[in-house]
């Protein structure tokens, strides 16, 4: 099967066939799902007068600026939540992503009558949507969340036994890695897979610090190692993914262009890489997408291309 997927997978590329390409099986393990649904889902899920994404912003900062001005308003109950949930989940069924790591941030459950009742319902949906998806939630930590609700959420949530990873995520300037460490002990002690967002607007050290003190499986994005020796090997020996985003690179203003994006660079120095949507309410662009995209700008070949899908599968190279 995996070799009659990788034809199919190298002939709708170089056919630049979208549809073929969303026929063979894929993955997303960067994603945000309030934001994983296109913009017209959501629009029409909120009276169809939301205002539609920029399509240039000024880093995290015009990110933010979208999505706390704009958006956020039109969330308040638990019952949009789950629905925001089950759009991101199709949209990926669609694609033909066969594991959704998608992440659930903690203020979801500010939303709900207790924990459990939030964790309910995320299974219901995980289970729901099981014969056509391995969904597997991942928990979502902004770096400003307070102390107090670190301590009052996180111990619950990654006991709980829904979440299978850990994603910290926000402001790549605060590097305060330490404060979270002992909670990325306690969920890798669980089972669950940590990762963290670093290295897409800083430098290489932003990346390096956070892979040493939180011990992390991925970094989300971590581009920016792609000249750096040491992070480059330390990436290599503990065999760290990075799980790259190219559209939300491209837009946020993290790369000039698709042509100087690093993740050729990286590829040839042999780290493991996976192709993701991270929002695509905002970016717009489905995994298939996003390898049409990079090979039609001739970014990476199809082979490279291959190989970079199986990788999140765990499927060896043929």
């Amino acid at each position: 099967m995996n070799n009659i997927e990788d034809f199919l997978f190298k002939k709708a590329l170089e056919d630049n066939n979208l549809l073929k390409l969303k026929e063979v099986p894929k993955a997303d393990v960067h994603s945000h799902c309030l934001l994983g649904m296109r913009f017209a889902t959501f629009n029409k899920m909120f009276g169809g007068e939301v205002p539609t994404p920029p399509k240039k912003m000024d880093g995290l900062y015009g990110f933010d600026e979208y999505i706390f001005k704009k958006l956020a308003k039109y969330i308040s109950h638990s019952e949009q939540l789950e629905q925001l949930l089950e759009a991101t989940i199709l949209e990926a069924i669609n694609d033909g992503v066969k594991i959704l790591e998608t992440s659930v941030d903690t203020n979801w459950l500010l939303l709900y009558p207790s924990y459990d009742d939030c964790f309910s319902a995320i299974k219901n949906i995980q289970d729901k949507y099981s014969n056509q998806i391995d969904f597997r939630p991942e928990l979502g930590i902004v770096k400003g969340i307070t102390v107090e609700r670190m301590d009052n959420v996180l111990s619950e949530c990654i006991d709980s036994g829904i979440f299978k990873s850990l994603d910290l995520y926000g402001d790549e300037s605060i590097d305060d890695f330490e404060r979270f460490k002992d909670y990325f002990i306690y969920a890798k002690s669980k089972g669950l897979k940590l990762k963290a967002h670093a290295g897409e607007f800083s430098g290489s050290e932003n990346v390096r610090k956070a892979i040493e003190i939180l011990d992390l499986d991925e970094v989300q994005h971590g581009i920016a190692i792609y000249n750096d020796d040491y992070s480059l090997d330390l990436v290599k020996e503990r065999g760290i993914r990075l799980n790259i985003c190219p559209s939300s690179n491209l837009i946020l203003g993290a790369v000039n262009d698709l042509k100087s994006h690093p993740i050729k660079t990286l590829f040839d120095k042999g780290i493991l890489l996976s192709i993701n949507t991270d929002d695509l309410l905002v970016f717009n662009q489905s995994v298939s997408e996003e390898f049409l995209k990079l090979y039609q700008h001739n970014v990476l070949g199809v082979e490279e291309l291959n190989e970079i899908r199986k990788t999140p599968l765990n499927l060896s190279s043929t």
